[in-house]
């Protein structure tokens, strides 16, 4: 079995050794892991809010007035997001005023506390 001396007063067993680099290559790994998934998650919550941005655009360009319901933007423009992940808040302020909505993460990877808003 190998063994390392370290200044001549202990002996380190090579395979201890093997398992604790083990041990440290996973926990590199999982943290890579969570990092390359948040960074998803933000990259979906920035589309989610740039597609309702310009539906909302969009809406008041065609018709003269801003969509009155989330629901609106969703059945007449396309609009499709996760609802597991984000939930959407959209208040409408009149036909000719831009209306608040804020996307907040729900789920795994957020509490719900931050999302973008726009008010």
């Amino acid at each position: 079995m190998d063994t390392f001396t370290i200044h001549g007063k202990r002996k380190i067993n090579g395979t201890l050794i093997n398992i604790i680099l083990f041990g440290v290559i996973i926990i590199v790994f999982m943290a890579a892991i969570r990092y390359t998934a948040g960074n998803t998650m933000n990259r979906q919550e920035e589309a989610l809010n740039r597609a309702l941005e310009r539906d909302i655009v969009q809406c008041y360009a065609e018709n003269g007035y801003y969509p009155p319901s989330l629901e609106y933007i969703k059945e007449h423009y396309g609009l499709i997001y996760d609802e597991g992940s984000f939930f959407v808040d959209y208040t409408p302020v009149g036909g000719n005023i831009y209306p608040g909505y804020r996307v907040m993460r729900i789920g795994a990877f957020g509490t719900g506390a931050e999302g973008a808003a726009n008010e």
